[in-house]
């Protein structure tokens, strides 16, 4: 048996395909090459692939990490080679590694998401005081922030759980938004609330609900260095 970590990327053209879908365009793929991966036991039996982590619709991402264990020992080399030809446009393959048993999933290693949101200026809206309000935000030691669903509202403070001091452009009538978030075992914020409360709560010029997002990096973040699953000293 053979462990293997893929470095992918899921761009604009899969932007609005679910996770679900996206993990089963990935299980085709591999079929159609005839890749030895292994699969689970029991009376439902599937593949043994996954994702460091499962991505909302219309997230666009890279790098996206996935393991994949093989029942036979084929070179990453030649896993790339059968497997790249099989890719639908939007997935693209940058490293493959292999990994002992005993290294860290992926999907627990992790706990950094980096993102860039971006979206048109809301007409009428005053754009000079908008770097005054990021700055403003980013210097709070905390901020609750209701979520309202149709089943509960959920309170959270927001502020731990972003990494570093947000980031705002504003270019050709349009604002990106760049910031990272830890990951928690008991639910994260998500780059939509941020969104969406930088404009109810501080006035910043755009519509809540009218953004892309794209999460342009994902760490291990730990006594402020990063490391990702392809760092040398994750073997």
């Amino acid at each position: 048996m053979k462990r293997l970590f893929l470095s992918i990327s899921k761009g604009d053209e899969l932007r609005f395909l679910g996770h679900l879908d996206l993990l089963r365009t990935m299980e085709r793929a591999v079929v159609r090459p005839g890749i030895p991966v292994l699969y689970s036991e029991g009376f439902n039996p599937h593949m043994k692939l996954s994702f460091d982590a499962a991505l909302g619709v219309g997230v666009s991402a890279d790098p996206l990490y996935m393991e994949m264990r093989l029942e036979k020992d084929i070179s990453c080399e030649e896993v790339k080679d059968r497997l790249s030809p099989e890719l639908p446009k939007g997935i693209l393959i940058h490293n493959i590694k292999e990994v002992s048993m005993s290294v860290e999933k992926p999907v627990t290693f992790l706990n950094e998401d980096v993102y860039e949101l971006e979206g048109p200026l809301a007409d009428g809206k005053d754009i000079s005081s908008a770097q005054g309000n990021i700055a403003k935000f980013n210097g709070l030691s905390s901020f609750i922030y209701e979520r309202v669903t149709p089943k509960k509202v959920r309170k959270m403070d927001v502020k731990p759980m972003i990494i570093s001091p947000m980031k705002l452009k504003i270019e050709d009538n349009r604002a990106y938004l760049s910031f990272s978030l830890i990951r928690s075992q008991n639910g994260s914020v998500q780059p939509k609330d941020i969104w969406k409360l930088l404009s109810e709560s501080f006035d910043l010029p755009w519509t809540p609900d009218e953004f892309i997002c794209s999460r342009t990096g994902t760490y291990r973040f730990e006594n402020g260095k990063r490391k990702t699953p392809f760092s040398e000293d994750v073997l």
